[in-house]
């Protein structure tokens, strides 16, 4: 009987299990929505759990934070110092910096700042935010990118900032150089990244720059640092992944691809690259069952997820899809997927963040 009894029990563990940890990641998912018609923007914070596949929730919102200008992009970062958890937000003329802390999974409260808010001047409608390892880079690009790279406008600013620090000085001679269209990230010791039509390469703000060139074929569409490469993105007949080590004795390599992917997941590894199409990059590009993931799906934005849950905002749509990781990508199955439709068919999902917190 004492067997029978705890076989039992068992069962009902195991029957309760779902998703890919053993214990639930707690966690709330940041959507960044703009209503196309009004622009008016909010963030709003749904519980990870509820939009995964297999869980049998319905999306469940834990709150909403109204914001008083479009949103562009927003970035979390959790405080390796055991300072407060930080939730960066970039709308079209401000930079602002708020705490995570009091999120939970079932409220959000109101925004609280967190001793940063600034206005951008002339505004930054087309930027976007990356994570270094004690800085944030902010970049906005001029409204036509193809503009000489003068007329970029960029910071450094320490996650602990009050300020806005001085810009990157485009004009200083290694830098005044670039081709243009740009993108910018930051890089092992929060070095500058970049990527031109005709150049990849890095600048540690002190010592000449180490970069690599290639012949000029295509315009770069995003820029990231993870698993100690520069990898980037190339559009133009087709798409064209780059992946270069950082060392002066090696090129980069190419990936070319047919799908139209133009960004990078967050939270990379593992890296995804999202566009019209969604595609995985370890040693090269692997795609999932066109039954599965259609390639004429356009995503925006997407974030790699603690969880190992990959979650992806669409671009015509307000419908999110969750992808379990734990599984092989190349051979996925409907179980293994899930899409919820959160908005009306005015809202645009512009931004994602996987926010862990308390209950």
């Amino acid at each position: 009987m004492r067997s029978r009894c705890l076989l039992l029990v068992l069962a009902a563990l195991a029957a309760g299990c779902t998703g890919s940890s053993e214990e639930p990641v707690r966690a709330l998912l940041a959507v960044g929505v703009v209503n196309q018609s009004s622009q008016a923007s909010e963030i709003r914070f749904y519980l990870s759990r509820s939009l995964q596949p297999g869980t049998g929730e319905a999306p469940r919102l834990a709150g909403t934070w109204s914001l008083d200008e479009p949103l562009v992009d927003s970035l979390y970062r959790r405080s390796l110092e055991g300072g407060s958890d930080q939730l960066w937000v970039l709308t079209s003329s401000r930079l602002r910096r708020y705490s995570t802390g009091s999120l939970r999974t079932t409220g959000v409260g109101t925004p609280t700042l967190d001793g940063f808010d600034q206005a951008l001047p002339d505004g930054c409608g087309q930027g976007y935010l990356r994570g270094g390892q004690s800085h944030l880079l902010l970049v906005c690009p001029p409204t036509d990118p193809s503009r000489p790279i003068e007329n970029y406008r960029a910071w450094r600013i320490p996650y602990n900032a009050t300020a806005l620090p001085d810009p990157i000085n485009f004009l200083e001679p290694n830098l005044v150089r670039l081709d243009t269209p740009a993108r910018l990230t930051l890089g092992p010791g929060d070095q500058l990244l970049y990527l031109t039509p005709s150049q990849i390469g890095r600048y540690d703000f002190v010592n000449p720059y180490l970069e690599r060139t290639f012949t000029r074929t295509a315009s770069p569409t995003d820029l990231i640092y993870a698993g100690n490469l520069a990898l980037g993105l190339l559009e133009g007949n087709g798409t064209t992944l780059l992946a270069w080590s950082l060392e002066a004795a090696r090129d980069p390599s190419a990936f070319p691809s047919d799908l139209a992917v133009r960004s990078f997941s967050r939270g990379a590894p593992p890296i995804f690259l999202l566009g019209t199409g969604l595609a995985r990059f370890s040693d090269g590009l692997r795609l999932p069952p066109e039954s599965v993931l259609s390639r004429s799906i356009a995503y925006r934005t997407g974030v790699v997820a603690q969880d190992q849950f990959l979650y992806l905002a669409q671009q015509s749509t307000p419908t999110l899809t969750v992808v379990d990781l734990t599984l092989n990508f190349t051979n996925l199955t409907s179980t293994a997927l899930r899409s919820s439709t959160i908005g009306s068919f005015q809202d645009q999902l512009v931004a994602l963040a996987f926010i862990p917190v308390e209950e």
